[in-house]
């Protein structure tokens, strides 16, 4: 009898290490490119009239701080894979930058294919519009995706249904630490929550009670 033709595969743990490197040297470059111009994308050094892919990215770059700390998220994600080290903790940490990424690529392309649709967009940059989402957003966005799926183990705690007891290991090295964290959790946390409820619908606080955290001038 003929030998069964086997399905294409390939060893999980190989394709971790490969898509772990893979993803880590994406993700230090497009890191160090901020401080760096190695890539044509985005630099802390460009002007800021340049014209940008989306206006959110210019938004967050003209914060001053919060596409800096976005790209040394992405700088400790690519040390993490490429080290085998916290790994699976950076990309829970980097998983809203890594998903936006992937969906600031893909609303171009929804564009794309509209405008085509309305005879407005040639074949040419429909195609075009559809490799930009595909190897840079849509890659990175598959290959977090694969490796939190072979890691799916190291996660699985926290899918519990309901939480166990609390973990007591940092309150027995620091209990003067924690009992000032519960404590001011409890407070902060519950007069913020009530002074919230207090706003729906103005029904007990006017919003304008906002303005004694932020006085007008």
């Amino acid at each position: 009898m003929p030998e069964e033709k086997k399905p294409l595969s390939i060893d999980p743990a190989r394709s971790v290490v490969i898509v772990r490197w893979v993803l880590g040297v994406q993700c230090l470059l497009s890191g160090l490119n901020w401080w760096f111009k190695i890539l044509p994308f985005p630099n802390m050094f460009d002007p800021t009239g340049l014209p940008m892919k989306h206006q959110i990215v210019a938004t967050m770059i003209d914060t001053g701080w919060m596409f800096t700390v976005a790209k040394l998220i992405e700088i400790l994600v690519g040390l993490a894979l490429i080290t085998n080290r916290f790994a699976v903790l950076m990309l829970v940490v980097a998983f809203p930058i890594l998903m936006m990424t992937f969906v600031l690529d893909a609303i171009p392309f929804g564009r794309a294919v509209m405008g085509a649709l309305a005879g407005q967009v040639t074949g040419h940059n429909l195609w075009a519009s559809f490799l930009d989402m595909v190897f840079f957003g849509g890659a990175v966005f598959l290959m977090q995706g694969h490796l939190m799926l072979e890691w799916f183990g190291n996660y699985r705690p926290l899918f519990a249904t309901r939480p166990g007891a609390p973990v007591t290991g940092l309150h027995w090295s620091c209990p003067r630490l924690m009992g000032a964290v519960r404590w001011g959790s409890i407070l902060i946390g519950g007069i913020s929550t009530l002074w919230i409820i207090g706003m729906v619908s103005q029904w007990l606080i006017p919003w304008s009670s906002l303005a004694v955290l932020a006085p007008m001038r």
